[in-house]
């Protein structure tokens, strides 16, 4: 089986507030946390995009490029790769803000110790993505593109945290950690017979 997962806020946990407040302090910028548990940059404080893209690429991409892996996920994928499945790395990662979006991946993957097949980069429209390329199962942080996906038929599971609480229980496959994450693919993989 293929198996499409995200690095941000899914393999990884990233601490936006702290890297932006001490950002903001040490450049004496006027912005203001607005949302801490937004999970967007833009949505964090009220900056611009422009603002966003001036801490990202003036080294706040180490924020991601450096986030501490979830705890259970590099084993959990491992068990998957050894099991014979395909693993794809499928971030949105932009060339805007990051120097090369695949291979600065590819380097914090391999650093991390996480087995994977291929590598893609600047794909927003990971649903549509899967389906194109014959992946079944999409392991993501964001609703929206968890929603997506199962609207087209691919078994969107979606790494539950702050910013998507709320919306956990409109997808049908979920979980708050990578046990959870794990078990739900296992389902998805070995379904208990149908009940007659």
């Amino acid at each position: 089986m293929k198996i499409a997962i995200d690095i941000d806020d899914t393999l990884t946990k990233i601490d936006r507030v702290t890297a932006v407040e001490k950002y903001l302090k040490d450049n004496g910028l006027p912005f203001r946390i607005a949302d801490p548990d937004a999970h967007a940059l833009s949505g964090l404080c009220d900056w611009s995009i422009s603002d966003v893209t001036k801490f990202i690429t003036g080294g706040g991409d180490r924020l991601f490029l450096n986030a501490p892996l979830r705890k259970g996920a590099r084993e959990t994928v491992a068990k998957w790769k050894a099991a014979g499945h395909e693993i794809v790395i499928l971030t949105a990662r932009i060339p805007e803000w990051f120097s090369d979006p695949e291979q600065d991946s590819r380097d914090q993957l391999d650093r991390c110790g996480i087995p994977y097949d291929r590598v893609v980069a600047n794909v927003w429209e990971k649903g549509e993505y899967c389906v194109q390329h014959g992946i079944e199962v999409l392991i993501e942080d964001n609703f929206e593109i968890c929603k997506k996906a199962q609207e087209l038929g691919v078994k969107a599971v979606m790494f539950v945290d702050k910013h998507n609480l709320s919306a956990a229980k409109q997808i049908r496959y979920a979980g708050s950690n990578w046990e959870h994450i794990a078990s739900a693919v296992e389902y998805i993989l070995d379904p208990p017979p149908a009940r007659r």
